[in-house]
């Protein structure tokens, strides 16, 4: 079967919501708990990246296997950048090229559609370096560390590292 990157469209709600939940099931997976993702929570993904940012899935044979995310704040002085992106592929398809098809898709639309787009920004737990690794593979740098941001249970803390990618196809 052939893996299309595509658009999301809001009548992909269950189909997210469910490969979310695949995912928020694997520790470490994301940092949501399964409680959190919702209908709502979809939607408004959904609904603020259709606004104000980008959202692409990961399509094969009709079902979603992956999605991508960012938006912009809104905020006047955050116009430039896209952040809280998250990248979401299922279980069965992880380690088989699917985050970087996605990846590679949604920073040549920021490259080529959004222009007005500077900075492209993410969170990585700092101990996860299969991640930061991937990251830095597609051009993302190391920012700095938020200690201890991370709450993961009674006396447990993580730390996330900021990254960003930096549009080389940004016009002010």
């Amino acid at each position: 079967m052939e893996l299309k990157i595509i658009p999301a469209r809001p009548d992909m709600r269950d189909q997210l919501k469910a490969l979310h939940l695949a995912v928020t099931a694997i520790p470490g997976g994301l940092i949501r708990q399964p409680s959190e993702i919702t209908d709502a929570y979809i939607d408004g993904i959904v609904e603020s990246c259709t606004k104000h940012g980008l959202m692409l899935v990961a399509e094969e044979a009709g079902r979603v296997m992956g999605e991508i995310h960012a938006h912009t704040p809104p905020l006047y002085s955050f116009q430039h950048l896209l952040s809280d992106l998250t990248i979401v592929v299922h279980p069965a398809h992880q380690g088989k090229g699917t985050g970087r098809k996605l990846f590679s898709r949604f920073l040549e639309l920021v490259e080529k559609d959004l222009s007005h787009i500077l900075r492209v920004e993410l969170y990585v737990r700092e101990h996860n370096l299969k991640n930061v690794q991937f990251y830095k593979s597609l051009g993302f740098q190391t920012e700095g560390a938020h200690e201890r941001k991370i709450y993961a249970g009674p006396g447990l803390y993580e730390t996330p590292l900021s990254m960003v990618w930096f549009n080389p196809g940004y016009q002010a």
